[in-house]
């Protein structure tokens, strides 16, 4: 496989990989357009959620509509095409694999029979809370394949796939769904599986979810421009996190603060949404916490060494951004 360095990626590289059932694997054609205009009055709610809404008698009926439909799709499941290579791909390159569904552990079992796909060790369903798009299915999921949740991909067909991946801070893969409107969740989208497939045969480098932006704006070559570059950060100053933050978004991947610092109340101020479990601890500590769900690439480390060209925080904001901060 060819070699890709960071910040680029590839889909072939991961550890682990989490797997939709439904659509991905399975095809049962499930519709649940009927139950949500019975109970909804046709909205686009999440079913599961949605009938925690509902009175008791009804959420029991609720559920068992959702049941009799999964069944019934199970009872005429087929393989998606390229799923068996997808699965035959996994084994040979001993990749832990397994699926995490909203479907009921009984449908999913009956469509593994029908279609003729074998299940993994590892299966979590909707019988097994938490249920995705909960960021702690995946997590969970990833802790029984023996793989950090960091080092996995999820891949679905489906927004709350998507939107699982990005809460667990993981790779997110959209297939089946030409022209979803909501694609621009994942990392990379391909209109069948086996574009997926034929990807994972013959990796080429791809930019992550959190340069997508920065990619559209100012070109590939622009993602990594600085990636050689570490940022020696002045753990005192008041916006050093936010800084860190404007900074990890034009490509920096190598921070270095002094692990003397501690965030102070005037820095917890200056990033909105910051856990207030954060004052006070380590603003290496937190920032590493920080980076890891918005740019899981990017590292901090103390000040020992300089093992790449180094510059300033104030130096980096005029080299990125064209003036001093």
């Amino acid at each position: 496989m060819a070699h890709i360095r960071p910040p680029f990626w590839h889909l072939a590289f991961a550890d682990g990989f989490i797997l939709d059932w439904d659509g991905v694997l399975a095809e049962t054609k499930l519709s649940f357009a009927p139950i949500r205009e019975k109970y909804f009055g046709g909205r686009m709610v999440p079913l599961v959620e949605a009938g925690l809404g509902l009175s008791p008698d009804q959420r029991e009926q609720l559920e068992a509509d959702i049941y009799r439909i999964e069944m019934e799709g199970a009872a005429a499941a087929f393989p998606v095409e390229g799923a068996h290579d997808l699965i035959r791909w996994l084994d040979r390159q001993k990749k832990p694999w397994c699926v995490v569904s909203r479907n009921c552990l009984d449908s999913i079992r009956l469509a593994s029979s029908t279609a003729g796909i074998a299940l993994p060790a590892v299966v979590r369903s909707r019988d097994t809370e938490p249920v995705k798009p909960d960021p702690k299915a995946l997590w969970a999921a990833a802790d029984t394949m023996g793989v950090p949740y960091g080092r996995c991909v999820m891949v679905g067909d489906f927004v709350y796939d998507l939107l699982g991946a990005r809460r667990a801070a993981m790779r997110a893969v959209l297939v089946q769904r030409p022209g979803a409107e909501w694609s621009h969740w994942a990392d990379v989208a391909f209109d069948r599986l086996t574009d997926f497939v034929a990807a994972l045969r013959s990796p080429e480098p791809l930019v992550p979810w959190e340069y997508a932006a920065l990619s559209e704006e100012r070109g590939v070559e622009a993602v990594a421009e600085y990636r050689e570059y570490a940022v020696r950060l002045d753990g005192a100053a008041p916006e050093v996190l936010p800084q860190a933050l404007r900074l990890a978004g034009r490509g920096i991947l190598h921070f270095q603060v002094a692990e003397e610092h501690h965030v102070t109340a005037r820095q917890w101020r200056l990033l909105p949404g910051l856990d207030p479990d954060a004052l006070g601890r380590s603003v290496g500590t937190v920032l590493a916490r920080v980076l890891s769900g918005c740019f899981p690439m990017a590292e901090v480390h103390g000040m020992d060494g300089e093992l790449r060209p180094t510059l300033s925080a104030a130096d980096a904001d005029a080299l990125l951004f064209g003036e001093k901060r």
